[in-house]
């Protein structure tokens, strides 16, 4: 029967069941009354019945004081501390407004010793009814799940987090928790909901002890370097290692322990994100019609998602690639449906070498920012296609900067690459031709247009990284080809990039090569190992021929360096954001990089291009 009732419940819609949940109080409640009553004047009767509505006003209070201090929205087999804490608040303040009823309306012939009574009642009954309704549901889903089948875990964290963690792991049976680890030595060898808290270097007994053999991190305040040594410790054990997506929703009670996820890689690399300057944002696009080229890319896309916030009127996204535009510009829809957002979003398909509908553009939506984007970034694909990536990366630059400075746009961004630094291929020539092109343009007198370089290394995910190619070779059972062991990159996170790039542009005064503090540089083979360890795999080598996953190494390809460089010469000054440094560059004016780029035979011949493009950049280091 009460299986029964537990099923029905459970397939109830949310406001039947709030309607049980406050009935059953209301009937808890008016129980709470009658023995206040009873305790207070020693008989077991009822008050007289002229007085009974008096005495039935207190059920009413209780209910209405829960349901706006949010008692009622969480659901019964989650009731946790926080729940319960915010049960007792409401409670406290029913016997005073109570009471304050009783003398404002001078109501006689009403034992007001029953307020106090009836309020230690309420909050015993409230709390009691709702352990015993979690419980209820929770031996349901026990029951549905063995605990020979549940999968033992160790929690890292016993605060909040972890506390709610272990609770919520416990009441929906798939996992089994089974022992914190924890830091905080005031803590260590004590109990916290039956689970003994142990230090990290004790991990090993730990593992031994409860045969555990996945780490759940449920720490917010651990910052990323604390965190990845954290996690190298835990990978050394051979442990999968997960963390928790949005510690907020469990806080309220709407925790799907099916959100928990293996700890990724972008959860390790870069430094602690600094929150962007409000005051930077705003000044760079609150009011301006702002135009991203590349919108459907890696850069551009997050470009549009950081700006949106800020206020601008109108975001118009171009792009030539169709599925890229329909994305990102569906992606910022469902953002604004959200957000009650009235920026304008405006996807046009379009190609940056066509300098007519460039022009129309940027004239018909008023465009007064423009973030260029669009760019060939492979190295490999530029360098097998050049004259396609010296047109793109190059010609198109030129279409665009020259296009926002005769229409009078009032700010436009170069989003460049630090292999533009003493490049070796094609591409990073062509990147450095293109800043060479925004810095002519920078030079010129009586403009309108502020023209700047933000200038960074690796983003972790973009397109054509290695990122997404590792997470791809590691999931059909390798091997991961690193091209060198000894060979390393800049990272970093996305959105923390296209912040600084936003940044970057609302402090420009004209001319400048803006660099991104990227961090320390990171060995690719070191990421190929940790990227392996995170899949819960291990490395195939010599030392160790029972591993999962090989690293085979192919040798640096054509136009690929050793390390990248994000800086030419080192007259590098600070500026007043911490992660964005100012790098005085030499530049060549407008009238000799023309002459060089307008040459009709350099375009028509593509050794004559490579070459061209190959000296002027090698010419400006």
């Amino acid at each position: 029967m009460l299986r029964r009732l537990v099923v029905w419940l459970q397939v109830r819609n949310p406001l039947t069941k709030i309607l049980c949940v406050a009935l059953a109080d209301l009937f808890t409640l008016t129980i709470a009354v009658f023995f206040s009553y009873v305790l207070r004047i020693s008989d077991f009767q009822l008050p007289a019945w002229e007085k009974l509505p008096l005495y039935l006003l207190a059920p009413f209070l209780s209910i209405a004081s829960a349901g706006i201090a949010g008692v009622y929205k969480s659901a019964a087999r989650s009731f946790t501390e926080d729940v319960e804490r915010r049960l007792l608040y409401s409670q406290i303040i029913v016997p005073l407004i109570w009471a304050f009823l009783l003398l404002f309306f001078n109501l006689s012939g009403f034992a007001r010793s029953v307020v106090v009574i009836y309020g230690i009642f309420a909050v015993l009954l409230m709390i009691l009814i709702r352990r015993v309704a979690a419980a209820t549901f929770n031996i349901g889903n026990s029951e549905a799940i063995p605990q020979r089948d549940q999968t033992p875990v160790i929690i890292y964290g016993t605060g909040r987090h972890g506390i709610q963690l272990a609770e919520t792991l416990k009441r929906q049976g798939r996992f089994r928790p089974v022992a914190f680890l924890d830091t905080d030595y005031t803590l260590l060898n004590r109990t916290m909901l039956g689970l003994k808290v142990n230090a990290i270097e004790d991990i090993s007994s730990v593992l031994a002890r409860t045969g555990a053999r996945e780490v759940i991190i449920a720490k917010a305040e651990l910052s990323r370097s604390n965190r990845r040594v954290l996690v190298e410790k835990l990978l050394d054990k051979g442990l999968l290692v997960k963390t928790i997506p949005d510690i907020d929703e469990m806080l309220d009670g709407k925790f799907d322990i099916n959100a928990v996820r293996p700890i990724k890689l972008e959860d390790l690399l870069g430094r602690d994100p600094v929150p962007p300057d409000q005051v930077l944002m705003e000044k760079a696009v609150r009011g301006m019609s702002i135009l991203v080229t590349g919108a459907g890319g890696s850069i551009g896309s997050e470009i549009v998602r950081q700006v949106e916030p800020f206020g601008p009127t109108k975001i118009v996204m171009i792009d030539n690639n169709e599925f890229a535009l329909f994305e990102i510009n569906r992606d910022m829809e469902k953002r604004q449906r959200g957000d009650a957002s009235d920026c304008n979003l405006i996807p046009l398909l379009a190609d940056i070498l066509d300098e007519a509908r460039i022009k129309q553009i940027i004239t018909s939506h008023k465009v007064d920012v423009v973030f260029h984007a669009a760019a060939y970034k492979h190295v490999r694909m530029v360098q097998e296609n050049a004259v396609a990536g010296i047109r793109n990366n190059v010609w198109g630059t030129k279409i665009v900067a020259e296009a926002a400075l005769d229409l009078g746009v009032k700010l436009f961004v170069l989003v460049s690459t630090d292999k533009a630094v003493r490049p070796t291929s094609i591409m990073g020539a062509s990147k450095r031709v293109a800043e060479l092109v925004v810095q002519a343009l920078a030079k010129l007198k009586r403009r309108k247009t502020i023209f700047t370089i933000v200038r960074f290394g690796n983003v972790l995910g973009s397109t054509g990284s290695v990122v997404p190619l590792f997470r791809e070779q590691i999931s059909k059972g390798g091997p991961v080809q690193v091209t060198d062991p000894d060979v390393t990159r800049y990272f970093m996170l996305i959105p923390e990039a296209a912040q600084l790039v936003v940044q970057a542009g609302a402090m420009a005064r004209g001319g400048e090569v803006f660099v991104l503090d990227m961090g320390e540089p990171v060995r690719i083979q070191d990421l190929a190992e940790t990227m392996i360890e995170l899949a819960g795999l291990t490395r195939k080598s010599a030392a160790n021929p029972n591993g999962d996953i090989e690293i085979v190494y192919s040798g640096l390809r054509d136009g690929e360096k050793m390390y990248e460089e994000l800086q030419i010469g080192s007259d590098v000054s600070a500026t007043s954001h911490q992660r964005i440094m100012n790098s005085m560059e030499f530049s060549l004016n407008q009238a000799k990089l023309n002459k060089y780029l307008e040459d009709k035979v350099v375009w028509k011949n593509q050794q004559k291009l490579i070459q061209t493009v190959m000296e002027l950049a090698k010419m400006s280091q």
